[in-house]
């Protein structure tokens, strides 16, 4: 059964976004966010832990810890992402986690949304898809997932009509737009990448705690890639490309997966 209804494909293709409500169990959700816990060191019941001297950025360099594989490999995420690639053949991403604190004068002030890409944007843009999956409920003034919703329909009229030397990343992109995304702990949020993204600021007053995900067609054809990505998963490497041998290396234990998984990784080919 599809998890994308038609509404949703529909303001998928106008918005550049959709919320897949709980993607992933509760448990399995509860898991993922104290697995970012432990790793931080810090105690989500206690403001006192969550502020460090210097303070911290938002990102949580977790990328192998088997709650997070459990999420991953989940069969819901997975079909959310093949509906919207039109492909089951898929890999899954080595991400990171997110924990954001809310502002406190003197502890964390984080004063700049910081609206990017992730992806070039030479032109033609082309095609590809961001997640973020939310581990706590998460309020608009919580730090939410923000973006410039429909604007994979306009960014290439748009970067046409800059002044030629101007460069689309230095421009006022919040003046665009910009809306949060609000959504419950379980739920996956996919967007387009082409939209302009970010993380809001936290307002509130609890954190807010999410895992990235995204999943792109397959590079089976390239045993080198695989070999990377098994050797990451394997030995707990951290980085994008399972790279660096740091925390998780030393002391974490490594995901056992399912057969989807297996496949998400590349240990098992698609066929």
């Amino acid at each position: 059964m599809p998890v994308l209804s038609k509404e949703d494909l529909a303001f998928w293709e106008e918005k550049g976004y959709v919320i897949i409500p709980n993607a992933a169990p509760p448990e399995l959700i509860q898991d993922a966010e104290k697995a970012v816990w432990d790793f931080l060191e810090m105690d989500a019941d206690s403001p006192e832990s969550w502020y460090t001297d210097p303070p911290r950025g938002i990102m949580v360099e977790i990328y192998q810890h088997p709650a997070l594989w459990a999420t991953r490999q989940y069969p819901r995420v997975h079909q959310a992402f093949a509906e919207i690639w039109g492909n089951e053949k898929l890999w899954v991403s080595f991400d990171r986690a997110s924990m954001s604190p809310p502002n406190l004068p003197g502890k964390y002030e984080r004063t700049s949304v910081g609206l990017h890409w992730d992806m070039s944007i030479d032109l033609p843009i082309r095609f590809h898809v961001q997640g973020v999956l939310y581990l706590t409920d998460t309020a608009a003034n919580q730090g939410a997932f923000v973006c410039v919703p429909g604007f994979h329909n306009k960014i290439e009229a748009w970067i046409k009509s800059l002044p030629e030397d101007a460069d689309p990343r230095q421009q006022n992109l919040e003046a665009l737009g910009m809306i949060p995304v609000p959504a419950n702990a379980g739920d996956l949020i996919i967007w387009h990448s082409a939209l302009p993204h970010s993380a809001g600021i936290n307002t509130a007053d609890v954190p807010r705690v999410a895992q990235y995900i995204t999943m792109t067609p397959t590079g089976e054809a390239n045993q080198e890639a695989r070999d990377r990505r098994i050797n990451g998963w394997k030995n707990r490497m951290a980085g994008f490309g399972g790279q660096r041998a740091e925390k998780e290396h030393e002391t974490g234990q490594t995901a056992e997966l399912t057969e989807l998984g297996k496949k998400l990784l590349g240990l098992e080919l698609w066929g």
